[in-house]
C-alpha cells in the first residue's frame, strides 16, 4: 500500500489564515502599519498571454509575456495608527499634491519616490510555531488605488476598511525548505 500523505503527520498544508504582509519602508514599515491589521492579501498572481499564428487551416498557440496582476489588500482602519492618513501621507510623499497653488499643480507622482515610500512589499504565510515557510517579494511596487472605507452606514457596527491595491513589477518566491534553507524559484 502507498503512503498517502494523510498517514503522515510530518505533512502539514499552508493554512490561508496563517500570513502576515509587511512594508520594508519608512513610511509604511516600523509599526505605521501593524501587522495586526491587515485582514486579507490576495496572492502574486502571473498571467502569460498568447500569441496566435494561423497558417492555412490550423492555428497555431506560442507563449507570450508574463505580465502580474495587482494585489488587493484590506486593513481594519484603527484611529491610532491612522491607516487612513498613512496611506494619503504615502501618496503626497510619492509626489501626489493637491493644487492649491500654481507651482503645487506642477508635481506628479514618480515610480522612484513611490518605491522610496513603500519600499518592499512581503506576503509571508507562517507556520504553527510563526516561522516563515513561503515569502513573495513584490519587485517596485506602488499604490494604484485606495478605497479609504467606502459608504458610511447608520445602521452598520463593521469595523471601517482601508482597501489598497498594489502593483509591482513582478514577485519573488523564496520558501523555507524543513532543513532551514531558503530556496528561491527557478526564475532568479
Amino acid at each position: 500500500m502507498s503512503s498517502l500523505f494523510w498517514n503522515d503527520v510530518r505533512t502539514e498544508p499552508k493554512r490561508r489564515f496563517r500570513f502576515e504582509l509587511k512594508f520594508s519602508s519608512r513610511t509604511l514599515g516600523q509599526g505605521a502599519i501593524p501587522v495586526w491589521t491587515i485582514k486579507t492579501a490576495s496572492k502574486p498572481k502571473a498571467n502569460v498571454s498568447t500569441i496566435e499564428h494561423q497558417y492555412v487551416d490550423h492555428t497555431f498557440k506560442y507563449p507570450g509575456r508574463v505580465t502580474w496582476d495587482p494585489i488587493s489588500i484590506t486593513l481594519v482602519d484603527p484611529v491610532d495608527p491612522d491607516l487612513s492618513y498613512a496611506f494619503l501621507d504615502v501618496l503626497g510623499a510619492a509626489g501626489y499634491k493637491f493644487p492649491t497653488t500654481a507651482s503645487r499643480s506642477k508635481l506628479s507622482l514618480s515610480k522612484k519616490q513611490f518605491a522610496e515610500q513603500i519600499g518592499s512589499v512581503f506576503i509571508d504565510q507562517i507556520d504553527e510555531n510563526g516561522d516563515i515557510i513561503e515569502r513573495w517579494e513584490l519587485i517596485n511596487p506602488f499604490i494604484t488605488s485606495v478605497d479609504f472605507g467606502g459608504s458610511l452606514d447608520y445602521s452598520s457596527d463593521d469595523m471601517n476598511e482601508v482597501t489598497v491595491e498594489v502593483t509591482y513589477d513582478w514577485a519573488r518566491l523564496t520558501q523555507t525548505q524543513a532543513n532551514g534553507r531558503d530556496q528561491t524559484a527557478a526564475a532568479d
